[in-house]
């Protein structure tokens, strides 16, 4: 069953159930990957954070950005960690003791919902994880949600062409495209 589940997560099938194996792997390519090539420090490093903002990392994985972003934003700005995967918020909550990151905190969400107050954050972004996403009208329309009206949401395409992410955003009706970069796409609410 397990083999069946991990085959379903790689062939698009039940993206976003990813097993614990699954998630386990997948943790284990990205260190990988930044420890050959630093790749989740240059990918954070386009997305411009200020001292003070509120930003949601939403879709945080095992917690690759949530250093960056705390040190980003500085002890007066605030980083909300989301994901539906239990075990990324444990491993967002083993980041924050280990780092000592007074000013994140690690929040589950259930069919793209979260419990953060509407308009909460400056800027949402999305790393590495829309294509996984099974219902993006839904996904898209929370992050419209959490965003402030003059914020911005930071999307990456992940695994899938550029033209798919944008017909995605722009079916949804949230949000709108207001810059378009090598690395992902920036929006602000409709």
């Amino acid at each position: 069953m397990e083999t069946n589940k991990l085959s379903d997560r790689f062939s698009g099938k039940d993206r976003e159930s990813m097993s614990n194996l699954g998630f386990n792997a997948m943790t284990l390519f990205m260190k990988l990957l930044d420890i050959v090539g630093g790749h989740s420090r240059k990918n954070f490093q386009t997305l411009g954070l200020k001292p003070g903002q509120t930003v949601i990392d939403y879709g945080c994985g095992p917690a690759r950005y949530i250093g960056f972003a705390s040190d980003a934003v500085g002890k007066n700005g605030k980083v909300f960690a989301v994901d539906i995967h239990p075990l990324a918020i444990a491993k967002v909550k083993e980041k924050i003791e280990a780092l000592s990151l007074t000013n994140v905190e690690a929040v589950f969400a259930e069919n793209y919902k979260t419990p953060i107050t509407p308009g909460t954050a400056d800027v949402v972004y999305a790393l590495d994880m829309f294509h996984m996403v099974e219902k993006p009208d839904e996904f898209l329309n929370e992050l419209s949600r959490l965003v402030k009206k003059e914020g911005t949401v930071i999307i990456e395409d992940g695994h899938q062409p550029r033209t798919t992410t944008i017909q995605k955003i722009e079916q949804s009706g949230g949000l709108k495209i207001i810059q378009e970069t090598k690395s992902h796409v920036k929006c602000q609410r409709v």
